[in-house]
C-alpha cells in the first residue's frame, strides 16, 4: 500500500510520502527477473494463487506523473484507488479530470473507488455509505468509461454492512488497512495490506514482502 511519491526526495513529508529515489528502489527490486525470491507482480484481481499487489490510495497527481512512468516501463501491474471529490478539488496535489483519464489510459493500470469524499465509512448511515460508494463508482466509470469493481476503504474504516452494501453496488475486490496478506478462500472485500512507510529502502521492503514484519498486525 502506497499513497504518495515525492520526486524532491521526501523532505519534510509524513511517513506515507516516499521519495523517487526509494520507490524507484522499489520497482527495481520487484521488476528484477534475477532475483528468483522476489514474489511476481500481479493485478490485485488476479486468479493467481500468489504473488503481490501493488496499491495506490486517494489519488495523488505523481500517481501519474512518477510511479506510472516507472511501473509501465517495466510492464508492472497497479491499482490506484481514488477520491472522488479530490478530482474536482482543483488542487493540484490530486489527480485531476484530464489527468485521471490519460492514467486509466496506460497499460496494466486499475482505476477503484477510494470513497467520494474520504469519510470513515464505519461512521455514516447505510444510506450515507451508499451515497459515497455510489457516487463515487459513477464518477469514475463517467470519467474512465470502464467499469468500476475495486475498491479501497477510506481510512480501513468499514464494517459487515459497509460489506453488504459495496456488494450490492457492484464492488468484487475491496482493500482494508488491515496489516497481512490475503489468502485463498478469504473474503474478497476484506483485502488485507502491507504499509509502505517513508524510509522504507530495498531492503526493508524485501523484508515485509518475505513476512518478517507481519507482527505488525499486532498492532495496526
Amino acid at each position: 500500500m502506497y499513497h504518495s511519491i515525492d520526486p524532491t526526495n521526501g523532505a519534510g513529508h509524513d511517513i506515507y510520502t516516499i521519495s523517487k529515489v526509494k520507490f524507484t528502489q522499489h520497482v527495481q527490486h520487484l521488476a528484477s527477473k534475477n532475483d528468483q525470491q522476489k514474489p511476481r507482480v500481479v493485478p490485485l484481481a488476479s486468479p493467481e494463487p500468489e504473488g503481490v499487489s501493488i496499491t495506490f490510495d486517494d489519488g495523488y497527481s505523481d500517481t501519474l506523473t512518477v510511479a506510472a512512468k516507472l511501473l509501465c516501463a517495466t510492464d508492472l501491474p497497479f491499482s490506484v484507488f481514488v477520491t472522488a471529490q479530490n478530482i474536482i478539488s482543483g488542487d493540484s496535489k490530486y489527480l485531476d479530470k484530464n489527468q485521471l483519464i490519460e492514467l486509466s489510459q496506460m497499460p496494466n493500470v486499475t482505476i477503484g473507488s477510494h470513497g467520494y469524499s474520504h469519510l470513515q465509512l464505519a461512521d455514516l448511515s447505510n444510506d450515507q455509505i451508499q451515497k459515497e460508494l455510489q457516487q463515487s463508482k459513477e464518477l469514475l466509470e463517467d470519467l474512465t468509461e470502464k467499469t468500476i469493481d475495486t475498491m479501497s476503504y477510506p481510512h480501513g474504516s468499514y464494517t459487515a454492512e459497509v460489506l453488504k452494501i459495496a456488494a450490492e453496488l457492484g464492488y468484487k475486490f475491496a482493500t482494508t488497512s488491515n496489516w497481512g496478506v490475503y489468502k485463498a478462500g478469504s473474503n474478497p472485500l476484506e483485502i488485507p495490506r502491507i504499509d509502505v512507510w517513508s524510509y522504507d529502502d530495498q531492503t526493508v521492503l524485501r523484508q515485509k514482502l518475505s513476512g518478517k514484519w507481519d507482527w505488525m498486525k499486532r498492532f495496526i
